[in-house]
């Protein structure tokens, strides 16, 4: 098992390892129901409320992202992703953090949310300090691009490190069939935001 090198919390815990591989969802602002927040926010007052290696920290976190994946698969609220100007915005961005230590992947951008599967390729790669300020420089892009003003993106976002190659393969299946299950294409290849 890799190193832990940091474990913190914001709304959600964030577990960094050395060289470590990532998952890591974020969401656009306004892109779930009230109804389905409380939903989230008792999981995460159970995610709170448990050891971080436990077995139940495992469930909770699975709890967080099937909760989480059902409805924003829906593309209800605000959707900016279905404008290729900002998905190619966002995907440069991704593209742009190989120089802070974190390489792109996989990926898919929906409607209104982003899956990527990153490589830390540094051991300084930090993720507390990298994505507060690529979602607020994201955001500011987007909004100009839309000739909107607002919150872009939801205020935190889902990690998972990747334990071994067979959590990867099953994360890069998931990474790719997202716009298949939820309806946008019937083959990922169909789709222009999926690598």
């Amino acid at each position: 098992m890799p190193e832990t090198t940091k474990f913190w919390r914001n709304r959600l815990p964030h577990w960094e390892v050395a060289s470590g591989t990532y998952f890591i969802t974020l969401r656009c602002a306004g892109s779930l129901p009230k109804v389905v927040l409380q939903q989230i926010a008792e999981i995460q007052e159970s995610l709170a409320a448990v050891e971080s290696n436990s077995e139940a920290f495992t469930h909770w976190q699975r709890q967080y992202f099937m909760t989480l994946e059902k409805y924003l698969d829906q593309g209800v609220g605000f959707c900016p992703f279905t404008e290729e100007v900002c998905c190619r915005e966002v995907l440069d961005a991704m593209k742009g953090l190989e120089s802070f230590g974190w390489e792109l992947k996989n990926y898919v951008i929906m409607p209104n949310h982003v899956h990527a599967l990153f490589e830390t390729t540094s051991e300084s790669a930090d993720m507390q300090s990298l994505w507060g300020p690529w979602k607020g420089r994201t955001a500011r892009s987007c909004n100009r691009l839309l000739k909107r003003q607002g919150p872009f993106w939801h205020k935190d976002w889902f990690d998972r490190w990747m334990r071994d190659a067979a959590n990867t393969e099953r994360t890069i299946r998931y990474i790719r069939e997202n716009p298949v299950k939820a309806g946008l294409v019937k083959d990922w290849q169909d789709y222009p935001w999926v690598a």
